[in-house]
């Protein structure tokens, strides 16, 4: 029952995207209810991270934690605060398919496994569709994150300047950039340094996915 819940939430998204995109005409945005609905279960994922802190279950807290925090930011940093970005963007497309999907995959995947049910299909499509779907997932999340940079230009909203009772100062397009950032591949890396690579964020993460579906397919041939 507990995977069964959030993989009816994402089939359920999916398809409100979809019917509303084919109605519309137009899959280069979302409207109110898709928006809300995206928010609600990204935000939940939250859950997730303190599942593998108690070892609930097998998953590394900080990967999972890079993955669902660049999504929340995304979700409420941009698509939340920024709403005019989300309007006839590729990046809307990008994200709701590629998350959608992963999530589907997933929560199939777990659910099987505490049934005890092997699928070869599953299995395969669990530890192999994050090499396309995630570069998918990451090319949306910076081509929203790029419009946001966009329409934050030559402005100061969501920012603030000295002198002030904090006695700091804080610009918001600095920091989309300075995210954006995390999203480039450092020096070196690689599977075989995972722990020592210079990357950061979301290759690192990339490199933590392919090392586990290494592992997990050379297991099954042995």
């Amino acid at each position: 029952m507990g995977n069964s819940h959030p993989f009816q939430s994402w089939c359920y998204l999916l398809y409100t995207y979809v019917s509303e995109a084919l109605v519309s005409g137009s899959w280069l945005q979302c409207g109110p209810h898709v928006e809300f609905l995206l928010r609600i279960f990204q935000t939940l994922a939250l859950l997730e991270v303190i599942h593998a802190v108690l070892g609930l279950v097998r998953s590394s807290p900080f990967t999972t934690a890079v993955q669902i925090s660049s999504r929340l930011f995304v979700v409420w940093g941009v698509l939340y605060l920024l709403p005019e970005v989300k309007k006839q963007s590729i990046g809307v497309p990008l994200i709701l398919i590629a998350w959608c999907l992963a999530e589907i995959i997933r929560y199939i995947f777990y659910a099987l496994n505490i049934c005890n049910i092997s699928s070869s299909p599953i299995t395969w499509l669990r530890y192999s569709s994050f090499l396309l779907l995630y570069p998918i997932g990451i090319t949306g999340e910076l081509v929203l994150m790029c419009g946001a940079v966009q329409a934050l230009k030559g402005t100061d909203k969501y920012s603030f300047a000295m002198p002030n009772m904090l006695n700091c100062s804080f610009d918001y397009r600095l920091s989309i950039l300075a995210i954006m950032a995390l999203y480039v591949p450092g020096k070196n890396t690689n599977i075989s340094n995972l722990t020592t690579s210079k990357s950061l964020g979301a290759p690192k993460l990339y490199m933590y996915m392919l090392s586990q579906r290494r592992k997990v397919f050379k297991t099954k041939m042995q």
